[in-house]
């Protein structure tokens, strides 16, 4: 019995876009990250650092996603924006829900734990922002 392989159309897209977003995702993590690293330099709490590395990783993801993962996208709107951020909000909340449990519960270090939430919060956002903003 042999097995192949074989992408459809519709499925190689969905890959690309994926990989694509996934590159994008760690571009976006990598500003996130890097600015939740210097606000907890500065002394600044982990929630605090958190949401302002969400701020700016928020930033460089849309852009990304709107010149390259979805080019030629025609959900460059206000709206769309919205929608989009507040996806990214309920990623935020899911993400401050798993560090204060990484944290202040299983008592382990922000800077370690970051990057395993951030892979969860990256499927969440990447499934939601497909249905409702790029391909709605």
């Amino acid at each position: 019995m042999e097995t192949s392989l074989k992408l459809d159309g519709s499925e190689f897209r969905l890959l690309r876009e994926f990989f694509s977003y996934l590159l994008v995702g760690g571009l976006a993590f990598a500003v996130d990250y890097g600015v939740l690293w210097l606000a907890l330099n500065l002394g600044l709490h982990y929630a605090v650092a958190t949401l302002l590395g969400f701020c700016a990783g928020l930033a460089t993801n849309y852009l990304l996603c709107i010149t390259w993962v979805w080019r030629g996208t025609r959900a460059t709107t206000l709206r769309d924006f919205i929608v989009f951020t507040v996806i990214g909000i309920g990623g935020l909340l899911l993400t401050l829900l798993l560090m204060w449990l990484a944290v202040d519960i299983a008592q382990l270090s922000p800077k370690l734990t970051k990057p395993f939430i951030a892979g969860l919060v990256l499927v969440w956002n990447f499934g939601l922002r497909r249905l409702f903003v790029f391909f709605r």
